[in-house]
């Protein structure tokens, strides 16, 4: 048995023992101590690397720095773990509505409305029993990030022994239970006034959440467990709120499509006529309202696109006659993984990047203010657009030694250096590479491809479209601009686009404000029901659209008008 030495920076060291050969990663993840690894240790993401220092008396002693997931103990040690996704899980921003001052009165009555995200969970407390006011918010890291980036790493996570457990542990007990808890303790309200709870997430998370073994989901045909779920004890799964308490489960629609699009859906209003915002009390409207005996008339029915960006990326068509949904398989790349100085969007990411016209320098906005750190989502979409704008790589996405920034290294593979190791807060450069930039060009590749595989066998077109809503994790970051320079999105005016937030929180918070629980699970079952499911993977054509799209912007540049005079005005 060795001893080893976890000291986390920023935090308190933390003792084990090991024996002969246990991996590092395993080792951590027992001991309790989080070591970012986005692929879960299949050794392809870089982004575990740690400081062993291996001592044995006095005749061995040896300091480096391998991936935690390639290494393994062999002599007594300390590791050196970088305090990044400690602080991303353990960490809870919580902003709170009402008044100071204001009472909770022991008879009043709450709900919870949550979005349990692949990375990020957000709830919502909202009182229920007569004003429907909204109390507080609070958002979080998923925990069960420490198992992966991706949903199909956490579902392989799940058939180790003890798997499944673990990963309901790290949503229940490690997420949901303390955001609840900050919840409460900021606003007076106490557990058992919490008498309801609408939950959407994504089909993979919904297994999890509840203790389901997810594993066909990731197999040949690909089917979840199951779609729909009747109303739920909070209990059974350990979250203690009152006795009489349900929980709804917004019903996912495919394996891949789930139910925070269900909510977003919802959320938009596009399906129901009706959408109360979160704080703002802005209606948006689909069709007749009467309030207070006045008719307010919605928009003219159009034909929308609901685009999700966030660790998945989905998509859904609609007109308020049919509604179409696919999954796009774009990896974690907006998230800031498959890209090497990738990061969440955190303090010291790159949110915003542009390259001045007459310098050529860039000009970066970092989260908080602070030196950067890496690139996260939008940061990634600006700085591939600003280079290709800049001339400085081609349609490939290949660089050219136009700029003193580029370098290449002995294998002719070359990188940006968005900022030099005196600039940076790592005391490295931070770059992006071309491998960094072919994943990401397959990344926005399939958004694209995945909007013209639902236009398509309708005969549809890009200029068919009327109003594009962007949704997800990085939907509020992002240029539009930039996005639709690469080809990410489609080239339509600045004014069909429109910023929308959270749709899957703001969907399960519409369905706290319907009067009974019951009818809030018929609507949104509805909303499923109605909705068809394209299995892009079968799709005939697919493939073609999503190869034409791997290129900046596209192998059909009268798809992109506006993005070719960009280019040429550029210089």
């Amino acid at each position: 048995m060795y001893n080893v030495i976890f000291k986390v920076e920023g935090g308190e060291d933390v003792t084990v023992f090991a024996v002969g050969g246990e991996n590092v990663l395993e080792l951590a993840r027992s001991s309790g101590i989080f070591i970012d690894a986005p692929c879960s240790g299949n050794g392809t993401c870089g982004k575990c690397r740690v400081t062993i220092l291996e001592h044995n008396g006095e005749t061995h002693q040896y300091n480096w720095q391998p991936l935690a997931c390639q290494a393994v103990i062999n002599y007594d040690s300390e590791i050196t773990v970088p305090d990044i996704i400690h602080d991303y899980i353990k960490s809870i921003t919580t902003e709170v509505f009402i008044k100071q001052g204001t009472q909770v009165g022991q008879g009043d009555a709450f709900g919870l409305a949550i979005d349990v995200g692949t990375t990020t969970v957000s709830a919502l407390l909202v009182e229920i029993s007569g004003t429907g006011d909204l109390y507080a918010k609070a958002t979080t890291g998923n925990a069960q990030i420490r198992y992966g980036a991706d949903v199909i790493n956490r579902i392989i996570e799940q058939q180790k022994p003890g798997g499944v457990q673990k990963l309901q542990d790290a949503i229940v007990k490690d997420t949901l239970i303390p955001l609840i808890d900050s919840l409460c303790g900021a606003t007076g309200v106490k557990h058992k006034q919490i008498k309801r709870l609408t939950v959407a997430a994504n089909t993979t998370m919904n297994h999890l959440l509840l203790g389901v073994d997810a594993n066909s989901i990731r197999l040949e045909p690909y089917e979840p467990e199951f779609l729909e779920f009747p109303l739920y004890d909070p209990a059974s799964i350990g979250i203690q709120v009152a006795p009489e308490a349900k929980m709804l489960i917004a019903p996912n629609i495919g394996s891949y499509v789930g139910g925070d699009i269900t909510a977003g859906v919802l959320g938009t209003g596009a399906a129901t006529g009706w959408q109360m915002w979160p704080a703002s009390g802005e209606i948006l409207l689909t069709e007749p309202v009467t309030i207070d005996g006045i008719v307010y008339e919605p928009y003219p029915a159009k034909m929308t696109l609901l685009i999700d960006l966030g660790t998945n990326g989905e998509i859904v068509l609609s007109n308020r006659e049919f509604m179409m949904a696919c999954a796009c398989s774009a990896g974690p790349a907006f998230e800031g993984g498959d890209i090497s100085c990738g990061m969440r969007a955190t303090v010291g990411a790159i949110e915003a990047f542009r390259i001045d016209g007459k310098s050529m320098e860039p000009v970066l906005t970092v989260i908080g203010g602070s030196k950067p750190a890496g690139l996260c989502g939008s940061g990634i979409i600006d700085v591939v657009a600003e280079l290709f704008r800049a001339g400085l790589i081609n349609g490939k996405g290949k660089f050219n030694n136009k700029s003193e920034r580029v370098l290449f290294d002995e294998y002719g593979i070359g990188s940006y250096v968005l900022a030099f190791a005196s600039d940076s807060i790592t005391g490295k450069d931070i770059t992006i590479t071309e491998v960094d930039i072919d994943n990401f060009i397959r990344a926005k590749g399939a958004i694209f491809s995945g909007i013209i595989s639902l236009l398509s066998p309708l005969g549809l077109s890009p200029a068919d479209i009327d109003n594009v809503f962007i949704a997800g994790g990085i939907g509020s970051g992002i240029n539009i601009y930039s996005a639709i320079s690469i080809g990410m999105l489609p080239d339509l005016p600045g004014e069909k686009y429109r910023y929308l937030g959270n749709t899957a929180l703001n969907g399960a918070y519409s369905l706290l404000l319907l009067m009974y629980i019951e009818q809030a699970l018929e609507e949104i079952s509805d909303i499923a029901r109605n909705m068809t499911y394209i299995d892009l993977s079968t799709q005939p054509g697919y493939m073609d659209e999503f190869i034409a799209a791997c290129f900046l912007p596209h192998t059909d540049e009268s798809l992109f008008p506006s993005s070719i005079k960009e280019d040429q005005a550029y210089g």
